[in-house]
Parts: structure tokens; sequence; C-alpha cells
């Protein structure tokens, strides 16, 4: 009996994971009726150009969006059947109006500005997303509560020789979590711009590990042993903490996520947009010449040509760097391409029977800490079903049977009450055009500046967007912060 299960999750595991990738945009989330005649106000503040936007992502939709609404012909060619990019919420495979957003987990606020813009813009509702409270956490084979788990720092910190005089006024009226900026704020004066940390007086700081700033300024040996930072770049450290500081992160932020699923947010980009994205579009050659920029792109196995004033370009570099570029992009460019790295995650959604994590008066906010499974919550919860969908998350690669195991053997407690019944899959490192989730840091000793600002700098007529291009990395935020910059970029040019 056992084994008959196994093979029939095993035959819904697979089933699912190609749905999650193959079946058509309007079974992939809530579809709105068509809405006639949008009147978009436009502000363009030049003449009337026109733009290719290469990849239908969160944030060549955004582009093209703003671009448009300052009056400038625009055409987005996504590759893929479906646009959204990472942004993917799914309710295909789940029962009772259940859905699960395997990209963009959530935004907050404060923060997402550009993204809030559009929430309020299209009428969207946002939620309080409460995924991350009351967690416990498994470590060492022990599950912690989050009480526990201060009453265990504040041993260690302890038997390290506690903290001194100086942190432990700073801690009376700041989160442990922000102990770094007792060492980093008194640096923040000289900014003036959050995507200029070079030219400020700080250049020789990259090559700096950030532990000797905390160690110069007196830190105690505790607060070295939890701040670390001998491998991180002092300049990239106090870079990150100014923009957290100057977008509020610093202080108490809350997370949110759309109804129905974040999806629907770029769902209705491209339904502002119309017949200007073109799916099944994957772009061949780029031409970048002194004039115009010309494109060559597959539609319907048939090479077609177009050309425009400008390009924006945000595509993720694992698919630029496959696409030609004439002439060669700089060598600064190419280096990006062949280097920027990706976290690469599995999703997997479990569809359960019931909320049986409450018959054990547990928690279902997880995190487990095992090679198959990292953390396990619930989403949709204000579908008003007694069934649930929960959203577990593992490295890329994972078996979602092992996922399954891992749930089984660790899930703190009673193992005959999990009743979960059905599965999704999305695993993103095998994407053939969304390749990983968000792009890793520059945190290295003397790699800042081999990334920035050359990540985000226009080169001829091509501009260049993505989540990877901003100044930190946070999904939607990074993607719509980026979009903006571009469509003023080129409206300006």
């Amino acid at each position: 009996m056992k084994n008959l299960q196994r093979r029939k999750f095993i035959k819904k595991t697979i089933y699912s994971g190609l749905g999650a990738t193959l079946i058509p945009i309007n079974l992939m989330a809530e579809v709105q009726p068509e809405i006639d005649n949008i009147k978009i106000p436009q502000t363009s503040s030049g003449t009337t150009k026109k733009v290719i936007v290469a990849g239908g992502g969160i944030s060549g939709l955004s582009c093209a969006y703003e671009l448009m609404k300052k009056g400038h012909e625009v055409l987005v060619l996504e590759a893929s059947g479906r646009f959204g990019g990472a942004v993917l919420s799914v309710h295909d495979g789940l029962s009772d109006g259940l859905y699960a957003d395997f990209g963009a987990e959530n935004f907050t606020q404060p923060g997402y500005e550009n993204y809030w813009k559009y929430i309020e813009e299209f009428k969207l509702t946002a939620l309080p997303y409460f995924h991350r409270e009351n967690r416990l956490t498994r470590v060492d084979g022990v599950w912690h509560t989050e009480k526990s788990q201060k009453e265990t720092y504040e041993q260690q910190v302890e038997m390290l020789g506690g903290f001194n005089k100086k942190e432990t006024q700073f801690l009376v009226s700041n989160p442990s979590t922000n102990l770094q900026l007792l060492y980093l704020e008194p640096y923040f004066a000289k900014f003036v711009d959050e995507y200029q940390p070079f030219g400020i007086g700080y250049d020789h700081l990259e090559n700096i590990p950030v532990s000797q700033i905390y160690k110069e300024a007196g830190a105690s040996k505790a607060a070295m042993t939890v701040l670390g930072g001998e491998e991180t770049s002092a300049l990239y450290s106090i870079w990150q903490a100014y923009i957290m500081h100057k977008r509020g992160y610093d202080n108490q932020f809350k997370l949110f996520r759309l109804k129905g699923g974040n999806q629907m947010l770029t769902n209705e980009l491209g339904r502002r947009l119309g017949t200007r994205v073109k799916l099944d579009c994957q772009i061949l050659e780029i031409e970048n010449g002194e004039t115009k920029v010309k494109v060559k792109y597959r539609e319907f196995g048939e090479v077609k040509e177009m050309s425009a004033d400008f390009l924006a370009c945000c595509l993720r570099t694992t698919a630029l760097k496959k696409i030609p570029v004439t002439p060669m992009l700089p060598a600064q460019k190419q280096f990006i391409l062949e280097n920027l790295a990706y976290d690469q995650t599995t999703r997997i959604v479990f569809q359960a029977r019931s909320k049986f994590w409450e018959k054990d008066n547990l928690s279902i906010n997880l995190t487990f800490n095992h090679p198959a499974l990292t953390h396990i919550w619930q989403v949709a919860g204000e579908v008003d079903t007694d069934r649930v969908s929960l959203m577990a998350k593992a490295p890329g690669g994972t078996n979602p049977l092992r996922t399954l195991d891992a749930f089984r053997e660790l899930y703190p407690g009673k193992k005959s009450n999990i009743d979960i019944e059905q599965t999704l899959v999305k695993d993103w490192s095998t994407d053939t055009f969304v390749h990983g989730c968000e792009r890793h840091g520059f945190s290295g000793l003397g790699v800042l500046s081999k990334y920035w600002p050359h990540i985000m700098t226009a080169h001829g007529r091509i501009h260049f967007g993505g989540a990877h291009t901003d100044n930190r990395s946070w999904g939607m935020e990074a993607a719509t912060n980026a979009a903006s910059r571009v469509a003023m970029e080129i409206d300006t040019a």
C-alpha cells in the first residue's frame, strides 16, 4: 500500500512539474476581463522614440509600461510563451480556489515604492503576510522557538565575554540585527546617491574586510563574532547598510503579498500593454548601431528583423550571454555576463486536506535547515476552504519526493496527522528562460568595482534593466526600480 501511494505521488509530481512550466498563462493565474479604452496619461519629456524591450518579466513589462505612458512606441519581445518571468503564480492543479507563488515571494512596507505605485494604480489588494512569524527553527536536530533562539543567542554572547558598554547601550533601543549600524552608520554622511558608492572617499575600503572596521572602532569579541565579515568588503557592507537605512529597512518592516497571487500585477501590466507584448519571440542577434539598434528574432519559426531608436535590455545575463551583440559589448560587460551568479531554488507546493499542524498546537512556519528542505509555510490563507496550500523551499535540483520525505521525517508534531494529498513543483535552476532567482551580491574583497556601476550602465543604444542591475537585488523591488531608471534614461536621451 505504501509503495502504491509512493508511485501515485511520483506520478503527480512529474505531471505537476511539467504543468507548472507548460500550461497556458490563462490557467496559471486568475484572468481579469478585458478593459476597453484604458486612458493612460502621457508625460513625455521629449520626442517620441521607438523602443524594443527585450524580456517580458516584471522589469521589462514595467519598463515598457512607463515608456508607453511617456508617449513612446514600445514593443516587448519575450522568448517564452508567457510573460511575468520569475513572477509566477499557480492555480491549476490546486483545489477549492487555492493558489501559490512559485516566484516573487513577498514585498515590504516600507520599501518597494515603485511596486506600491502599481498596486494603487491597478487597484490590487495587498494582504499582510505572516509566514515568518512564530517560526520554529531546527538547529542541530532540536526545534527552537523564537524565544529559545534568543535565549541561546544571549548565552553564546555571554560565553564570549558579553557586549561592551557602547554596544549594550545601543541594543537598549535597537534590535540585535541592527548591531552593525553602531559601527557603519558614521560612514553614511558622505553618501549623496544610493547608486554611487565610489568617489566619495571610501574607494580604499573595497579591499578592506568590514571586520577591520569593527575592530578599529573597539567592537567587543562578542560583537566581532556575531557580525563576522572577515571576507566581506567594508565598502560593500557600508553601502548596503546605507541603502537599507535610507529605505527604512533598519526599522521594523511588514511583509505583504497580492490577493490572488503576485502575478496579478504582471498580468495587469501585460493587459495594459496588450499587443505591444509579443510572446514566443526569442531574440537571436542584436546590432548596436550609431543611429539605430537592430534586433533579429524568431517568431513561429520565421526569422524576422526590427530596428528601433533604443533597446531596453531586461534579459538576465544567462540569456543575454547567448545572444551575439555587434559590436561586441565592452570587456566590463563581458565580465558580468560570464561571472554573475543567481540563487538556484526549487519551490514545491503541497496541498493538504486540513491545517493538520493545529492538532499539534504548532506553527507551520518552519525552518528545517535540511539539504532537501529549508522552509515551509502556508499560502493563500484567505481562501475559504478546509484544504490548505503549503509552500516548501529547497535548493535547486532537489527531488520533491526527497522534500516530502524530509518533511515527514522531521515534522515536529505527530506524523500521522500529516494529510498532504497533492504536489506541484517549480525548479528554477532548470528553467530555460529564467535560470535561477535573485542574483548574488558583490561582497568579496575587491569585487564590487568589477560589477558596479558597469552592470547598469548603458552602452550605445542599449540600456540595461532587470532586477540584477539594481543596487540591491530584492526581487520585484529591484525589478521595478531598474525599469523606472531605464525608462527615464531612454525618455531623456
